[in-house]
């Protein structure tokens, strides 16, 4: 049984398990803390931040509005062009796409975000 696969083939599936895995790992790192969706309450309280985690999995969070750091307050940044960094009051970075959204209620959302 031994002598089915050589020790090079080990070797080599190893090899590509390992060199998939921090590629697809590496791939990911742009897509961390994406967000898909803000969710802004009625009395403009609370915001339900919709992202993407490492896994390719939805997470929600809801938090206070004063949570929020404004966009105005964060500095410019090299990546502002492609996408937005929001930040938490807690330090938590999120990627916000700003090219490719969709705002439904733009009043409401300068009011809360910026």
């Amino acid at each position: 049984m031994s002598n089915v696969l050589s020790s090079n083939a080990f070797l080599a599936t190893s090899y590509v398990g390992i060199t998939g895995a921090a590629v697809f790992s590496l791939a990911s790192i742009p897509f961390r803390n994406l967000i898909g969706f803000l969710y802004i309450s009625e009395d403009n309280k609370s915001i339900k931040i919709s992202s993407v985690d490492f896994w390719g999995r939805r997470k929600d969070r809801i938090i206070d509005a004063d949570d929020w750091i404004p966009l105005y307050d964060m500095p410019p940044k090299f990546t502002d062009p492609l996408f937005r960094t929001p930040q938490l009051s807690d330090g938590t970075k999120y990627k916000l796409v700003m090219k490719y959204g969709k705002i439904i209620n733009a009043t409401k959302v300068g009011q809360v975000l910026e």
